[in-house]
């Protein structure tokens, strides 16, 4: 048994009905996508899920440093600012999810205590085509996101149940691409439309409800996002007008040396 838990623990090979984003397929996927602005939006943001019991905390990182929002300030890097999995949520949150993580709704209540605007949508209460239809609109344009709760085992993975962004669609192979926050255990990888829609339509014994999907975007109204202090963009001007003035007399002095040797020559 201890040894079945220390193999689990490693990065486990993908199901072959799931392609690996950084196999050739899986990039030619990415390449073709043309629903794929959250990609971009999500790369500089995603980080890998701090416990095992994290993971919609760290999928909910990622889309509220993508999004327009005030972060926190960090105190270790002052004025600078971010969610972090430290922060995002009131301690009570962020307490209750680490005892056994979130259930659809109580994540959706938590991303609108941090500024989101988050609907819930329960597998449940759709169908794949009003899935396919709404994730692949969310992911060809910018300001929202998708977060999916699902149940790794309905594809092909080992246990337990699980959040992650959406980070594209590829029409016609019809999949979506799983920025899973748990990289230790998979990569991010490349799920047919029909076989994520039948993980999310599981259900949560914690919630006595189906999985489903968020839909992330700014609250109205929401606290924007903080600019670089003026006494930061001051120092950024100074040291570029510094490198000017360095980068001048470097040239000054190359063209002085020139003439003398010039000279020199007659």
């Amino acid at each position: 048994m201890l040894l079945a838990l220390l193999l689990l623990a490693q990065l486990q090979p993908l199901p072959p009905q799931l392609v690996a984003l950084d196999s050739d397929q899986g990039r030619r996927l990415l390449a073709e996508s043309t629903a794929s602005r959250d990609f971009f939006a999500l790369v500089g943001t995603f980080e890998q899920q701090r416990s095992s019991a994290l993971c919609g905390v760290a999928a909910s990182v990622a889309v509220l440093n993508a999004l327009p929002l005030r972060a926190p300030e960090l105190p270790s890097m002052s004025p600078w600012r971010a969610f972090t999995q430290e922060n995002v949520f009131d301690q009570a949150a962020l307490e209750a999810v680490g005892r056994g993580g979130a259930t659809l709704q109580q994540l959706a209540s938590y991303l609108r205590s941090a500024g989101a605007d988050a609907r819930a949508v329960h597998a449940s209460d759709t169908t794949l085509a009003e899935f396919r239809t709404e994730a692949a609109r969310n992911l060809a344009t910018a300001g929202d996101y998708l977060l999916v709760d699902f149940l790794r085992a309905e594809l092909g993975q080992d246990f337990g149940a699980h959040w992650s962004p959406l980070g594209a669609y590829h029409a016609a192979s019809d999949r979506f691409l799983v920025l899973d926050v748990n990289r230790t255990r998979y990569p991010p990888y490349w799920a047919r439309a029909e076989d994520l829609f039948r993980a999310m339509n599981t259900s949560d014994p914690d919630a006595g409800a189906s999985r489903g999907y968020l839909v992330v975007a700014a609250q109205a109204g929401a606290p924007a996002r903080v600019p670089i202090p003026v006494g930061h963009r001051l120092f950024r001007w100074v040291a570029a007008a510094a490198l000017g003035i360095f980068l001048a007399g470097a040239l000054a002095g190359g063209l002085l040396v020139r003439f003398r040797l010039t000279r020199r020559g007659r």
